[in-house]
């Protein structure tokens, strides 16, 4: 009883985990945008911007969907009696279709997140190259206008000078 109980619980959370994935696709989707961004010879700004303000917004949808799981996850951990909530110590527990179910969604979830992280870290890795190329491209404009301003000659006192000799 407590098995079919269980593997029913683990179909829904299957089911949640799927919907999830969507979302995980689309920043995917999201950080291979910015991945094209960040490369282009004159990275566009406003669209970089934009494409991280969905990244943040995909964010905060997965995380209103994971609000419910955590307190599931804790009565799953007491009613099988682990200490975390692993794919691999259900199954040691507890076998079914909903574990497999489970099982198969967490598995296609992790090969995502592993994509989206790779990605990120190129973003990164470029994201940190460019905003080096323009703190130097600043540095050269600043030293160009101090010898610029050197070179100029200064402006001439055009006002009269009064000079009282009677003292």
């Amino acid at each position: 009883m407590k098995a079919k109980l269980l593997n029913l619980v683990f179909k829904r959370m299957a089911k949640g985990y799927q919907e999830q994935k969507v979302y995980y696709q689309k920043m995917l989707e999201v950080a291979r945008e910015q991945e094209v961004v960040l490369n282009e010879e004159e990275v566009n700004m406003e669209k970089l911007f934009n494409l991280i303000e969905q990244r943040q917004e995909l964010m905060v949808t997965l995380d209103k969907m994971n609000v419910g799981l955590v307190d599931l996850k804790k009565e799953i951990r007491d009613a099988l009696g682990i200490e975390e909530f692993k794919i691999s110590s259900i199954q040691e527990k507890i076998t079914g279709p909903g574990v497999k179910a489970l099982a198969d969604v967490l598995g296609e979830l992790k090969i995502l997140v592993e994509k989206l992280k790779k990605v990120d870290q190129k973003n990164e890795i470029t994201l940190r190259k460019v905003m080096q190329k323009t703190q130097e491209q600043l540095r050269i404009l600043q030293k160009n206008k101090k010898a610029d301003e050197a070179y100029q000659a200064s402006p001439l006192n055009e006002e009269g000078v009064f000079i009282d000799y009677t003292e």
